[in-house]
């Protein structure tokens, strides 16, 4: 069976409330391209594991994710988010970390999403390296590594949705249907009237 979550509605709120990571921190407008740190140097990925997370009915037991390491090879470090008194998800504030949702799934979780959330970017800190989400591919490949499992997965969709329709991503999020790493960031258009981006990236990965 899958894990438990939180009732419908409040696992949408928190959800939508990705959103509210989704204007630059800081003071000042967005980070142009003039103002983004030169890329950082990105190692090869890392070769494939004999640990791999086991597939439903296994005994397994499940595991906190703790670092995802991107198509390009660049590792990120992955903290639990929970969820702030006011519904939003408490994304880490450094660009160079990712918050997995502790109201989704876990590696080793038979069915349902993992969901990992980061800051695209920081008036302070310029450009992250969830920036590349924005342009990720179906057939790239994602790693996501937590203290004994890990476990390979390849991009089936990337989407720019709109985050008025993000709380109608019901299925994105769920926690049943087939097991899937699920990656949000900010994207579209800034709007500095308005709050900051516009759009929210959605990354679907699936378990190789």
């Amino acid at each position: 069976m899958p894990r438990t979550l939180a009732p419908g509605a409040v696992t949408l709120t928190a959800l939508a409330a990705l959103l509210t990571g989704c204007s630059a921190t800081g003071a000042g407008g967005a980070p142009g391209a003039e103002d983004a740190p030169s890329p950082p140097a990105t190692s090869a990925a890392p070769a494939r594991p004999a640990a791999v997370a086991h597939a439903a009915g296994s005994q397994v037991r499940p595991e906190v994710p703790r670092r995802v390491t991107l198509p390009s090879g660049r590792t990120l470090p992955v903290d639990p988010a929970g969820t702030r008194a006011d519904g939003s998800l408490a994304v880490p504030d450094d660009i160079q970390r990712a918050g997995w949702w502790t109201g989704g799934s876990r590696l080793g979780d038979p069915y349902g999403s993992i969901v990992l959330a980061a800051h695209v970017d920081s008036f302070t800190q310029g450009v992250g390296p969830a920036v590349e989400l924005l342009s990720a591919r179906p057939g790239a490949r994602i790693h996501l590594v937590g203290k004994r499992l890990s476990q390979w997965y390849r991009v089936s969709s990337v989407r720019l949705v709109p985050q008025a329709d993000l709380s109608r991503q019901s299925v994105v999020f769920s926690g049943a249907g087939d097991r899937r790493l699920v990656m949000v960031t900010c994207g579209g258009v800034y709007d500095a009237s308005r709050g900051g981006y516009q759009d929210n990236v959605v990354v679907v990965a699936r378990p190789e």
